[in-house]
């Protein structure tokens, strides 16, 4: 019986390369650390790899280490999205609950999706392109709302039946935002009903 080749290089290089990767890889990655030549080779490995827990796969084309950083995985999955209300809020002190093992993200699907994973969920939630703004980029490549937009964003989802960790009406610290940058965003919004209703809470 041929000896199977021993785990730990395969091992050393996901170890190496995670940290940069928030622990997050695609097929093609985990192909390419293998060292494999052909599919069938890189397959094996990969399958071994899972088997022995020291990657999981999340959904088609991705798999994670242990406790990935849900953010670098939901922009990673996701074309044209970005994380936004609770995530961002909680992160940058706004509010006191912080949403356990859940990431919200945002983008122009055509519909909410929930992705559950052995390390947390994130949820997707669909908005209109003209939408898409107010947000920057990290070192690692994430793309995040800022506060202002986070807050919009939070209360845009809860007048369409989404609850979330907080209230968004009594737990947001409003003294941190900025509600000059928050009138200039909602010059992009054609709801006006949504727009007095945002000027309402704020007042």
């Amino acid at each position: 019986m041929k000896k199977r080749e021993p785990l730990f290089p395969w091992v050393e290089k996901i170890a190496q390369f995670a940290p940069s990767s928030g622990g997050v890889f695609s097929y093609s990655e985990l192909f390419h650390l293998t060292g494999a030549t052909t599919p069938l080779q890189g397959n094996r490995v990969i399958q071994r790899l899972l088997k022995e827990g020291v990657i999981y796969k999340i959904c088609r084309g991705f798999y994670v280490t242990k406790n990935p950083d849900l953010w670098m995985l939901a922009s990673r999955i996701k074309k044209k999205v970005y994380i936004s209300t609770d995530s961002v809020l909680a992160k940058n002190g706004l509010i006191g609950t912080v949403p356990e093992r859940t990431v919200t993200a945002v983008y122009t699907g055509q519909k909410r999706k929930i992705l559950k994973t052995p390390f947390g969920t994130i949820r997707f939630l669909s908005i209109q392109r003209q939408l898409m703004f107010g947000t920057t980029r990290t070192q690692q490549g994430i793309l995040v709302a800022n506060s202002e937009k986070a807050y919009l964003d939070l209360l845009y989802y809860y007048t369409k039946g989404v609850r979330f960790v907080v209230d968004p009406l009594q737990e947001v610290n409003l003294q941190k935002l900025d509600r000059k940058k928050i009138k200039l965003y909602l010059k992009n919004y054609k709801n006006p009903k949504f727009v007095q209703f945002v000027k309402g809470v704020l007042k």
